[in-house]
């Protein structure tokens, strides 16, 4: 069997302050890797991840998201991650509440 490529989404608490008192500084980190499988996929991410937080310096908290890449040749503005979510709110809501809330540490 070859190896596929996948991408992972895992995330994490930073063990720092996030600068506001009561808040906690979260990142979402995503990888691309080869494996054989979907669950080879996942233990092999979950690996990555531990291995990440102990060199980060942050906590993994045991959340990964697997997407297999339909192509076998990563190149410029190849997909590599993708998820697909049922939602009653409208596209600014969602947007709002899910990736703007204002409360990213993103250049924009």
């Amino acid at each position: 069997m070859e190896k596929q490529w996948y991408s992972a989404r895992t995330v994490y608490e930073v063990l720092v302050s996030s600068g506001k008192k009561g808040y906690h500084l979260y990142e979402d980190r995503i990888i691309v890797l080869q494996a054989l499988s979907i669950d080879n996929a996942i233990e092999e991410a979950e690996k990555e991840a531990k291995i990440y937080a102990q060199k980060a310096g942050c906590k993994y908290l045991d959340f990964v998201s697997v997407f297999h890449l339909f192509e076998n040749n990563i190149m410029d503005k190849s997909e590599v991650y993708s998820l697909m979510r049922d939602s009653k709110l409208s596209e600014d809501k969602y947007l709002d509440k899910f990736f703007d809330t204002g409360k990213e540490r993103t250049k924009r």
